[in-house]
């Protein structure tokens, strides 16, 4: 039997790449949210990890694409409700990852 792996995540490897270069930015911060860390431009969230999948606020239109695609669902923190612009997008759409949060993060931006 295998010994269980210590290594990080797609996503977590994922999200400190994109924290480490996007917090030398100066709109670019960060904050605790949910037990992980969220990256913000300009105060408001745009991305964090959770779990294995990557959360996004996306526009609307964007996150129904996700959802019909099954690349992503819809980002539920555990309370029952969602978002229309919330979307957990999962590990098998990874090479969409990059793409998709340079959007969010011009989304929350605009």
């Amino acid at each position: 039997m295998a010994a269980p792996s210590s290594s990080p995540s797609d996503v977590q490897r994922f999200f400190e790449l994109q924290r480490t270069k996007l917090l030398r930015e100066k709109d670019i911060t960060e904050k605790r949210m949910f037990g992980t860390t969220a990256l913000c431009v300009h105060g408001k969230v745009f991305m964090f990890p959770w779990k294995e999948n990557l959360v996004l606020k996306l526009p609307e239109e964007r996150v129904s694409r996700l959802l019909a695609s099954q690349n992503g669902e819809h980002f539920d923190p555990g309370h029952g409700r969602t978002s229309r612009t919330w979307v957990a997008v999962l590990p098998k759409a990874k090479r969409q990852w990059s793409q998709l949060a340079t959007a969010a993060r011009q989304f929350v931006d605009s």
